[in-house]
């Protein structure tokens, strides 16, 4: 019988080191061919450049130019998500000579290199999948839209008397963003934001677009006074609810809502918020 230990780990490193490939492009430029593998089944290439003793990694518009053709979601949904994603990976973008976006990081040491491809390549896959590889298959709208149906419902029945629920509204401070639901008093207002998805790449989608949009809210000093709370509400019941898959996807969201999550399995905690 044969038995396996970490030798094994060496065969490993070999074959996956030999995924990459390095190509001199100029004299102070390379391409590296990454096993990082993007969804529209392209491998990820990364161009190293040095410039006034500054090293700049970069995607050689390859982001910019898949999202372009692959993704169909709305040019303002496109340009949050990225923008987002750039935030988060701590990712600069700028354009070329023939005016196509490039994305990159840049550093003063060789040693931070790795690093700094690394947060690059991370910020290519992540951002890529959440709206590329969500598109490719139709989400599930009857069953999207039966959750939005019975959370409406919920709602309305566990406010307080006092407070007025209007679904998908719009508020003057955040334009262009329409909100699952709107609860308001006198002076005081709560965001609901359903977060579902029949498909995990869907999911992940949902889960990004709302926090995007509650970490923009708090930024608005002026609302911040009279927001009660900004609550995603998380279906729990939905098929691209993966919680094994979204370890850090879902604390990063509650942390967006200033501490503030709810599972519809626990839907009845909501209660609690209105105060």
């Amino acid at each position: 019988m044969t038995q396996i230990n970490c030798q094994i780990t060496k065969v490993i490193q070999k074959d996956f080191n030999s995924l990459w490939q390095c190509k001199q492009r100029g004299s102070n430029t390379i391409e590296i061919s990454t096993p990082y593998l993007l969804p529209d089944s392209t491998l990820l290439s990364l161009f190293i450049t040095e410039r006034n003793k500054n090293f700049i990694v970069h995607d050689g518009g390859s982001i910019a130019q898949i999202v372009a053709e692959n993704c169909p979601f709305p040019d303002d949904e496109i340009k949050a998500s990225l923008e987002g994603f750039a935030a988060k990976y701590g990712v600069k973008q700028c354009w070329d000579a023939a005016k196509q976006k490039i994305f990159f990081k840049d550093c003063d040491k060789k040693s931070l290199i790795s690093s700094v491809a690394f947060d690059l390549a991370s910020f290519a896959t992540a951002v890529t999948n959440v709206l590329v590889a969500a598109s490719y298959d139709e989400p599930d709208i009857e069953v999207d839209e039966r959750f939005q149906r019975n959370a409406d419902s919920f709602i309305k029945s566990a406010i307080p008397t006092g407070l007025t629920f209007k679904p998908r509204q719009e508020i003057k401070e955040v334009p262009g963003v329409k909100f699952s639901g709107i609860i308001t008093r006198s002076n005081r207002i709560w965001l609901v934001s359903y977060v579902t998805g029949s498909t995990l790449p869907y999911f992940v989608r949902s889960v990004a677009m709302t926090k995007m949009n509650f970490e923009h809210v708090w930024k608005v000093n002026h609302l911040a006074s009279y927001i009660g709370r900004t609550i995603p509400l998380i279906n729990t019941d939905a098929g691209g609810y993966k919680p094994d898959k979204l370890k850090w996807q879902l604390p990063d969201l509650q942390a967006a809502s200033q501490d503030t999550l709810v599972k519809w399995e626990d839907r009845e905690s909501i209660t609690r918020l209105f105060n």
